[in-house]
């Protein structure tokens, strides 16, 4: 038998379209879970400094969607 090679042409602009199709807080997300670990993986860092670090990107981390609703809170309480 003879061996054969697969080839699988690759639209780059494809992966781009989808790139920019992504939801912006999914983007967000993931940009500040690779911050979390990084923080964690820092041996620059003394513990307590990363304690520091690692609790202020968390609460950025999960705060990321919670940004726009209470902004429309404060105007609903307005009207």
């Amino acid at each position: 038998m003879q061996s054969a090679k697969k080839l699988v042409l690759v639209d780059e602009f494809d992966r781009e379209y989808k790139r920019l199709q992504r939801p912006t807080a999914a983007v967000v997300k993931a940009n500040h879970s690779f911050s979390l670990s990084n923080t964690l993986r820092n041996s620059s860092l003394s513990d307590d400094r990363k304690v520091k670090q690692y609790v202020e990107e968390l609460h950025r981390y999960l705060n990321v969607n919670n940004k726009e609703p209470s902004s429309e809170q404060s105007t609903s309480a307005i009207n």
